[in-house]
């Protein structure tokens, strides 16, 4: 999930990165009031996720009041990739003497963070000039890679200090919220020599939302995950077409693993929680069998507070309205092998282990 450049901020701030005076406006009365509490002059900034903002017209500077009721009127009328904002940034203009660059990137295939820095920032990633490009340790950035990149970027005095402290500071919002990419871009160098993040790009690591309540709100709600809430169990929506269901998060999330391991790719994270009756757990079933992107089930019970009996008379009762997709399932635990006789007449592929369950469902077409 990208975030817009204020929420970006917002988190650059959190975890002490000096960012600009801003204030957000909706409209032009905002605006207004904005630039008259800021620092002159300012820039007004479109508040949309696509990219080229500045190439698109969607940054402008302001000196004086007619001037942002101008620029603003502009902006908000202003599509840049298809997206209309729906709010701008009011933000103190900074005076520099020159721009960087810093990332930290998620490699999904090392599993670790990287980061990317140049002492030439303000152009797209592709096109930076003399670009460092370090592996970090996955249990958070230490004293010497951090030296290193400094030392690559011939960085010293009191401008290394505070490019070590930025970097400590991002990797840290990367891991801990754990993003797939936190950007500045340009990190503005000052004449006094101070750091400042004059833009931001934060995206977010869609399957690891759920573990991230503090960004529920900074999105629309899925019609699906809505339904789950009032339902009481945890889904968070994925991309993949193998819908994931099983009782407790630590369950659930070890299958998602096994899944990935398998060359499968899951289409959602369903927790049933801790002793889910047969109502929930057929409205579980009834949900995932709704979504548009999963072609198959994978249920993953262990039945220790949850009974299985439960979990099977949901399932066939879903089973029984008709239209039901395929589903592979190993259920085990308390009352188990009476939940597998409900089952044994339904069309539930039924399977002694989690991991034959998933190679099953994998594996089919």
């Amino acid at each position: 999930m990208k975030l817009f450049e204020y929420q970006a901020k917002e988190l650059l701030k959190e975890y002490g990165i000096p960012i600009p005076r801003s204030e957000l406006a909706r409209n032009l009365r905002e605006a207004i009031a904005a630039f008259r509490r800021l620092p002159h002059p300012v820039v007004l900034k479109s508040q949309v996720l696509a990219g080229g903002r500045g190439k698109a017209g969607g940054i402008l500077a302001a000196s004086n009041e007619e001037q942002v009721t101008e620029a603003f009127a502009k902006i908000v009328n202003l599509e840049i990739g298809g997206e209309r904002p729906s709010s701008v940034l009011v933000e103190a203009s900074v005076p520099h003497e020159a721009e960087m660059y810093l990332s930290i990137t998620l490699d999904r295939g090392a599993r670790a963070f990287v980061v990317i820095s140049s002492k030439a920032g303000g152009v797209e990633v592709e096109s930076l000039k003399g670009r460092v490009v370090r592996k970090i340790s996955n249990r958070g950035i230490t004293k010497a890679e951090a030296r290193s990149v400094a030392k690559k970027l011939h960085l010293s005095g009191e401008k290394r200090g505070r490019f070590l402290r930025i970097l400590a500071n991002l990797e840290r919002l990367s891991r801990e919220k754990e993003c797939e990419l936190a950007e500045i871009n340009p990190l503005a160098v000052t004449k006094s020599g101070g750091l400042k993040a004059l833009d931001a790009k934060v995206i977010l690591d869609d399957n690891a939302l759920f573990r991230h309540p503090e960004f529920s709100k900074l999105h629309p709600e899925d019609e699906f995950e809505g339904e789950a809430s009032r339902q009481g169990f945890a889904f968070v929506r994925l991309e993949g077409n193998i819908a994931v269901v099983g009782n407790g998060a630590g369950l659930v999330l070890s299958t998602l693993d096994l899944v990935a391991d398998a060359g499968g790719n899951p289409a959602c994270f369903l927790d049933l929680g801790g002793g889910a009756q047969r109502e929930r757990v057929e409205a579980a079933v009834n949900l995932v069998n709704k979504q548009p992107n999963a072609d198959r089930i994978l249920v993953n019970i262990f039945g220790g507070i949850t009974r299985t009996t439960d979990v099977a008379e949901g399932i066939k009762s879903v089973i029984e309205q008709g239209g039901m997709k395929p589903i592979y399932a190993r259920i085990s635990g308390a009352e188990e092998r009476e939940a597998r006789e409900i089952l044994t007449k339904t069309p539930v592929h039924l399977y002694p282990s989690p991991l034959e369950a998933v190679e099953a469902a994998v594996r089919s077409q």
